[in-house]
């Protein structure tokens, strides 16, 4: 058995403008089958379309709503729902909202947090976690 607080853990974020700022808790590193992370969506924030390394993706979120979009095809996210991602998926996801958006991000096997762990790490400060 293994913890990690959210306080103890890096955040990364992508090298483009509104990234949201990933949490990786679990992957990889500790466990190459699954692994977990949370994600912070400011408002208006989002990430292009892209495909997720090799894993599939369960994302739920905890606060706010997020749209995710595959093609022609929008889902709305809200806290309660959960979505499923298949590794060969291409989606992009957004926050069109006024409030930023926390998921719960559950990724197996965890290949897709190890490139994740690779993005630049942020000042903790400056992310609202």
């Amino acid at each position: 058995m293994q913890q990690i607080t959210k306080h103890d853990a890096p955040v990364h974020c992508a090298h483009f403008p509104d990234s949201p700022a990933v949490t990786v808790l679990f992957g990889e590193d500790d466990s190459a089958d699954i692994g977990m992370a949370t994600v912070h969506i400011p408002a208006g924030a989002g990430m292009p379309p892209h495909r997720h390394n090799g894993s599939d993706v369960i994302l739920t979120p905890i606060s706010g709503a997020v749209q995710v979009t595959k093609g022609d095809e929008v889902i709305d996210v809200r806290p309660g729902d959960a979505l499923l991602i298949l590794k060969d998926e291409t989606v992009a996801l957004a926050n069109p909202h006024e409030d930023p958006a926390e998921l719960i991000v559950a990724a197996g096997p965890a290949s897709f947090l190890a490139t994740i762990r690779k993005w630049p790490q942020v000042d903790t400060a400056l992310v609202t976690r």
